[in-house]
């Protein structure tokens, strides 16, 4: 695969990185007017619902990463075609039965489980049918994605999920704004903003695949999708159960106050995923399409450059974090959360790489090994948070996240064969990681802290220059398009 015949891996990266960023810039916008205009209490229900929404986004069966790794194998229009088709209305179908299925629960959960005020349990059984009819609109939008991405759109699968999420956010305050502000009519606002996203990225992968003959399914497809998609179905049922249970036993043991506390900078460190997520959502098609040692070297290159990209924001996060955290939300809360949130960026430090591996594995046809992992360290894992949350308090949840995520990382490393560049490429990083961290810790002077701090952060960023790929470091000093390589030169 050539420069020529597909688009720079950076530039696809960057694509990737601004559609995971301009939603989080809108969401920190409309959050305050949303607390204004509804409500607290209210707009807590439309978080329940939206939360409740995510879970059931499992409906699709992990069809759009099926298509997604399908697609970008297959060489003629009908081919995609006739994969397209059948992943499209079997999650139609699958969407439909989870909507049927949330609409019967729905009532259940918003009467007897979830905390919802008397006066808004009526409203809140109203928007139960608004709230059903979004999940196949949520299966098909993870169909659709999977055939942008395999065709490597990555400008259109970003616009068009960017529209569909502020079409989400926005038109309930709109729905406000002309006077319905019900928790029915809010759903129903965002119904309509999340049908305006789909029928763009409908459009979009008409263009983008391009769309050939009658939508039908073929048989000779079902059992292959359906085989892929099943892992990655099952890998999305546990995820969700690794991610949230600390916040489940913090809540069970230290109270809702320690959620809190924990809760913050958990949600503030995870956005330095975002880098990781992009580049793997980028490589994810080339990976289907490479083989043998061209997957394996581009596997091992990307690894690399992550490390180098990644490590002088990690250690520029720890250095300020406490800082930061103080002018944000006041002194008292910021040394409640300050430790917890360096042992996460720890722990995203090791794990981050990681994406790398977990989108080559799937790609290559491989998606059960994660899965499987998953399902051997859930046990382990709700052992060792609740021992340290019973020992450490929230800092032990954040130090069982990190053990987790470094589990999860070793696994994805010594399951494609690249713990040799993964150690090699850590080692070389780890001594300004570290020496932020105690520096954090042990929080001296100020004119300590920004002599020291400058000179940790010079060290990591002399470090990540000296491990990027040549053609990285070239394009970096002459500022110009280096060589062709066969991997990052693209």
């Amino acid at each position: 695969m050539t420069a020529t015949h597909s688009p720079r891996i950076a530039r696809s990266t960057l694509i990737n990185l601004a559609g995971l960023l301009i939603p989080t810039v809108v969401s920190l916008a409309t959050v305050p007017l949303y607390l204004r205009w509804i409500g607290e209490v209210r707009y807590g229900v439309l978080l329940l619902a939206f939360t409740l929404l995510g879970y059931f986004g499992a409906f699709d069966l992990g069809l759009g990463r099926a298509v997604a790794q399908r697609v970008a194998r297959q060489e003629s229009n009908e081919e995609r075609n006739r994969t397209f088709w059948t992943a499209f209305i079997l999650s139609a179908g699958m969407g439909i039965l989870g909507g049927i299925i949330l609409y019967f629960l729905g009532h259940w959960l918003f009467a007897e489980i979830f905390q919802i005020p008397a006066a808004l349990r009526g409203e809140a059984q109203k928007a139960i049918p608004w709230l059903a009819a979004i999940v196949p609109l949520v299966a098909l939008i993870s169909v659709l994605a999977g055939a942008l991405e395999a065709r490597q759109a990555f400008l259109s699968l970003n616009a068009s999920q960017i529209i569909g999420v502020i079409g989400l956010q926005t038109f309930p305050l709109l729905s406000v704004a002309l006077g319905h502000g019900s928790i029915a009519a809010l759903i129903a606002a965002a119904l309509a903003g999340r049908l305006v996203g789909v029928l763009v990225m409908f459009w979009m992968t008409a263009q983008r695949l391009p769309f050939v003959g009658w939508p039908v399914p073929h048989r000779a497809e079902i059992g292959p999708l359906l085989r892929f998609g099943g892992w990655i179905s099952v890998s999305g049922a546990v995820i969700p159960l690794l991610t949230i249970v600390d916040r489940l036993v913090i809540g069970a043991r230290l109270g809702a106050a320690a959620v809190t506390a924990y809760t913050v900078p958990f949600n503030l460190t995870q956005r330095l995923t975002y880098l990781p997520y992009a580049l793997s959502t980028t490589l994810f098609p080339r990976f289907s399409q490479a083989q043998g040692e061209d997957a394996k070297g581009l596997l091992r290159q990307a690894v690399t450059a992550l490390i180098a990209i990644q490590t002088p924001f990690i250690v520029l996060a720890i250095l300020l974090m406490h800082p930061f955290l103080i002018l944000w939300i006041g002194a008292d809360l910021a040394a409640k959360m300050a430790p917890v949130a360096i042992i996460l960026l720890l722990g995203i430090w090791i794990n981050g790489p990681a994406y790398i591996p977990y989108a080559y594995m799937p790609a290559q046809g491989r998606p059960d090994l994660m899965t499987k992992f998953y399902l051997a360290e859930l046990a382990p894992f709700l052992l060792i948070l609740w021992a340290l949350i019973a020992w450490l308090g929230i800092v032990g949840a954040a130090l069982a996240w990190a053990i987790r995520s470094s589990a999860d990382a070793i696994f994805c490393f010594v399951a494609t064969g690249t713990t040799k560049t993964y150690g090699r490429a850590i080692s070389l990083t780890v001594v300004p990681v570290i020496a932020a961290a105690l520096m954090a810790f042990a929080a001296p002077p100020i004119a300590m802290d920004l002599s020291m701090g400058g000179a940790i952060f010079s060290v990591s960023l002399g470090m990540s220059y000296y491990l990027l790929p040549e053609a990285l470091r070239l394009r970096m000093i002459f500022w110009r398009k280096p060589p062709l390589s066969p991997h990052f030169s693209e």
